[in-house]
């Protein structure tokens, strides 16, 4: 539905690495959320944001380089504002199991707060919360002493860590047709999964569709 939604692509040229880009706006959508709503959110691995189960945001990150070989990324999020998600659906019967599937796994800040939720205001502390870690990170980057010290960077990883809920959790990533299932133990310092699968085997996930299996 139209107006019901916060969608957002912010054009940047980071001098540090994607990954931590990726964390920064996952950081800066859980903040804007408790600053808007006072909800508090969760990061779903790799870039979904959660209330309690259900995803409430979505972030994607795409990245190239322009014509002298400098890093531009597109930061993308969207984020599940106003109205009731039953709303959203249609009622066209031979959508049912997709739609009962999208209204047990999404919400919205409305549902979540119990109140309709500016998207100004949101979009304002999104933008807010994403140019402090940009800069600290873009100053970082360019002073040699700060980026040997990595102070800026370990603390977004840090605290982005802090905010995963996909830790210590049973859980499955399909990453095409391949299906790898464990339990999620950490996550190393480039933000990659680290998994446990079942045989005991512990891999590395860079990428996929994470589903949580456990409460």
């Amino acid at each position: 539905m139209a107006g019901r939604n916060a969608l957002s692509s912010t054009v940047l040229r980071p001098l540090f690495p994607p990954y931590l880009l990726v964390m920064t706006a996952a950081l800066a959508v859980v903040d804007a959320i408790k600053d808007t709503s006072g909800v508090v959110a969760t990061i779903k691995w790799p870039n979904d944001v959660l209330i309690g189960q259900r995803k409430v945001a979505g972030i994607l990150v795409e990245t190239s380089h322009d014509q002298a070989g400098h890093l531009v990324a597109i930061v993308g999020i969207g984020v599940n504002v106003n109205g009731q998600i039953a709303q959203f659906v249609e009622e066209d019967q031979k959508q049912a199991e997709i739609n009962k599937e999208l209204t047990e796994k999404a919400t919205t800040l409305e549902e979540a707060c119990g109140h309709v939720v500016s998207r100004e205001k949101l979009i304002a502390h999104l933008l807010r919360h994403l140019e402090t870690n940009y800069f600290a990170l873009q100053q970082e980057a360019q002073e040699p002493v700060a980026k040997t010290s990595g102070s800026v960077s370990r603390l977004v990883r840090e605290t982005w860590r802090k905010q995963l809920s996909t830790l210590g959790r049973a859980i499955e990533v399909r990453q095409g047709e391949k299906i790898i299932s464990g339990v999620a133990e950490d996550v190393n310092e480039y933000g990659e999964l680290l998994l446990r699968t079942y045989s005991g085997e512990r891999v590395s996930i860079t990428w996929g569709d994470v589903g949580h299996l456990n409460g």
